[in-house]
């Protein structure tokens, strides 16, 4: 049924769905870097440089600020039996994929769990990128979510750092941390 559907219908759909989405109970509270305790990076897993360099950041932050635990869940748009050889899930990197969506694109498989955890923080290095990654956003239970400026679901977020002009990804995702690090939260 969903594939009689054209895409860009779908994707509308989605959209207004989204929209509506409630937002979960959760504690807020806001944390500098240095004094969390996990963190979890969500992002669109396009390719595996994407990957490595995100697998970089998580290293990094647990050895910079002294993280016990830096947990990365991508989304990937395709079918999970297409899943690239590099992006298995392995301890602190997981992914959810097309086939755990519903007909709109709500992950409704293999991210319940992540979504129900209280990270102390959560940072969305690709907003806007896909609908399934703002849908998890929108239902995690992380207590300070934080990312670069969002159009679609800024209700959603803690902290929102404006663009700034010729920024690339790499740059956008330092100054979170940078900010995160710097930041009298706690």
């Amino acid at each position: 049924m969903a594939r009689l559907i054209p895409k860009k219908l779908r994707n509308k759909i989605a959209l207004r769905i989204l929209g509506f989405t409630a937002s979960p109970e959760r504690e807020k509270q806001g944390t500098a870097i240095n004094h969390a305790k996990n963190l979890i990076l969500v992002y669109h897993g396009e390719t595996e440089a994407k990957y490595k360099l995100v697998k970089d950041i998580a290293h990094y932050l647990k050895k910079e600020f002294g993280l016990k635990r830096v947990m990365r869940l991508a989304y990937l748009d395709v079918e999970e039996k297409m899943t690239p050889i590099w992006h298995m899930r392995k301890l602190e990197s997981d992914f959810f994929c097309q086939s755990d969506l519903n007909w709109f694109s709500k992950p409704v498989k293999n991210v319940e769990g992540f979504a129900n955890e209280p990270y102390d923080i959560l940072i969305n290095l690709d907003p806007d990128a896909s609908i399934p990654l703002d849908f998890f956003v929108a239902e995690s239970k992380a207590k300070m979510k934080v990312s670069n400026y969002s159009s679609r679901r800024t209700k959603d977020y803690d902290i929102l750092l404006p663009p700034m002009e010729g920024d690339n990804w790499k740059q956008r995702n330092h100054r979170i941390i940078k900010f995160l690090s710097e930041s009298p939260l706690s």
